[in-house]
């Protein structure tokens, strides 16, 4: 009675050995050599215009950021989603954060945020030329 149930013991064993096996390998197929996991979504930059919802006592219930014409996103209200919707208010904001998407909706979590940098590159508007302006007679 022995043998029979060592022997089963035995190829329980090795099945379970051959399918952790399988599902390592299968895991890591797809994955490049050398190269780290990427986290999903992590440190995304969004530049775009802070809307603020109060309710009736002026407490914030909603705040979103609305990056082009289409994508809109829900920030999380965090600590630092908060104090970007105070700060932040109906301005354009450069934030950095992670993104979720649930459904249709892209929640950013807020890490990070401040007023977007100048673009060095746009022309100033030239000045008109100094002197007495022309008046009509």
């Amino acid at each position: 009675m022995k043998k029979p149930l060592m022997a089963l013991a035995g190829v329980v064993a090795v099945c379970m050995l051959l399918a952790i096996v399988s599902n390592v390998m299968a895991a890591d197929a797809n994955q490049p050599k050398g190269t780290p996991k990427e986290k999903s979504n992590d440190n995304k930059l969004v530049i775009g215009i802070v809307t603020v919802v109060k309710d009736n006592d002026g407490n914030i219930t909603e705040i979103k950021v609305k990056a082009h014409r289409e994508l809109i996103y829900q920030v999380v209200l965090d600590e630092k989603g908060k104090e970007l919707g105070k700060t932040m208010a109906d301005k354009s904001a450069r934030i950095e954060g992670s993104i979720e998407i649930k459904g249709n909706v892209h929640w950013l979590t807020v890490k990070t945020f401040s007023e977007p940098k100048a673009n060095p590159e746009a022309k100033p508007k030239p000045k008109p030329p100094a002197g007495k302006p022309k008046q009509n007679q």
